[in-house]
């Protein structure tokens, strides 16, 4: 695309910076919004400015149907059905959110969480202090001179109480790619569940959750020029159903009493 074009269609780029044209080089940060995502969001907000699920005026029903096709153009885009597609705040909430369900109901003193050498702070954070919690065993998988993962080690680290491997799709320091798709199936002999960060990953590569054969993948839109805020995080149906609820509130209780819910 010519640097006219790219300016049109990119909004952002018209600005100058200390007098001089913006060329912008941190979209692994996050990504400069195309027209078409800016005009989409100003579309909501302006005509179909309704609460989601939540209403049957004609503002809420638009709204709940561009919610809901969004969540399948989103499902289409990773090789997902719809139900296994959860929308959080971005691919740290994603991660947290398994941690803090799933993590709490499977991982007990004595067993261990895999992570990798390569993680993001937002798949490390969240399982030291899942770890730290239920007295369980941190383990890090190592990289060699040339920022692969030892594979040959994965075995070894990968022990009969290892009850999750939390790894990222693509290296946002070094663009590593890693073998998803080989860890999986090691993990899964194991009987270990494996969740992949792919907020860097997911804007380069073609994904297909199946084809990885991971149990959850988590991405951010803003790394894929959608807007700020907005996170996915695919899970497996099985998985999701045995999950309980991280947070209270609406649209997600069939009776409400002060005795309980």
């Amino acid at each position: 695309m010519d640097p006219a074009a790219l300016r049109s269609e990119f909004p952002a780029l018209h600005q100058e910076v200390h007098g001089r044209p913006l060329v912008y080089l941190d979209s692994a940060s996050t990504t400069l919004k195309p027209r078409a995502v800016i005009d989409a969001v100003v579309q909501v907000m302006a005509r179909d400015a309704g609460n989601v699920h939540r209403g049957v005026h004609a503002l809420s029903e638009a709204a709940t149907a561009a919610f809901d096709a969004a969540r399948r153009e989103v499902a289409g885009f990773v090789g997902a059905p719809p139900d296994e597609i959860v929308f959080t705040r971005g691919t740290t909430e994603s991660i947290n959110l398994v941690a803090q369900t799933l993590g709490r109901a499977r991982v007990g003193p004595g067993d261990a969480v895999l992570v990798t050498e390569l993680e993001h702070h937002s798949n490390l954070v969240p399982w030291q202090m899942l770890c730290r919690e239920r007295g369980a065993q941190l383990r890090v998988l190592p990289i060699d001179e040339s920022g692969q993962l030892r594979l040959d080690l994965l075995p070894t680290l990968l022990g009969e109480r290892t009850r999750l491997v939390a790894l990222s799709h693509a290296s946002n320091v070094l663009g590593t790619v890693n073998p998803v798709a080989q860890v999986a199936r090691l993990a899964h002999e194991r009987g270990a569940l494996v969740l992949v960060d792919g907020a860097q990953a997911v804007a380069h590569l073609p994904v297909d959750v199946k084809a990885l054969d991971c149990d959850f993948y988590a991405f951010s839109a803003h790394k894929m020029y959608g807007p700020t805020g907005v996170g996915v995080l695919y899970g497996c149906e099985a998985l999701l159903e045995t999950m309980p609820p991280w947070q209270g509130g609406g649209d997600m209780v069939l009776e409400v009493r002060w005795e309980g819910t």
